[in-house]
């Protein structure tokens, strides 16, 4: 388990609050260069899994969900994440790039989603920054839901 929105491990502040950068996500295309992440890039690689995610589309106070899952049989998304251990506390970011064909309709950017043998690579320290290009997602409209919703409703197809 690790606390997401990553803190550099060099980082001195008094607590995890005190750390102001945006750091909930990487770009894949910054993130070998920038300060932040430079370190992490080298030896903090890791995998983050996940079902699924959203993204939201419209206008402000009119938003619409929709999920997104592999196009294919599998259940799990591998995204490309890097990890900092702050303190003893174990902080993570996942890499982002911009969206392929499968994704752009509802948004710009999508999560770097590896296959089997990118995750290998990844893990292994590839600077292939067209890693998880590839990926085939499948998008459909949800009910808006709020922070604290839960439940396996968030993720069923409406009109």
């Amino acid at each position: 388990m690790a606390r997401w929105w990553l803190i550099p491990s060099w980082f001195d502040g008094p607590n995890a609050k005190a750390w102001k950068a945006t750091t909930f996500n990487a770009r894949i295309e910054e993130a070998r260069d920038k300060t932040s992440f430079r370190n992490v890039w080298r030896h903090g690689r890791c995998l983050i899994p996940a079902g699924g995610y959203y993204e939201w589309q419209g206008e402000r106070g009119a938003k619409r969900p929709f999920f997104f899952r592999l196009a294919g049989n599998d259940d799990t998304l591998w995204v490309a994440g890097l990890a900092s251990r702050w303190q003893g506390l174990l902080t993570c970011t996942m890499m982002t790039r911009a969206a392929n064909a499968s994704v752009e309709p509802i948004h710009d950017r999508m999560p770097v989603i590896l296959n089997t043998e990118e995750q290998a690579a990844w893990l292994a320290g590839s600077d292939d920054l067209e890693i998880g290009a590839g990926t085939r997602l499948h998008h459909y409209p949800v009910r808006r839901f709020g922070i604290a919703d839960e439940g396996a409703d968030l993720i069923e197809p409406v009109q």
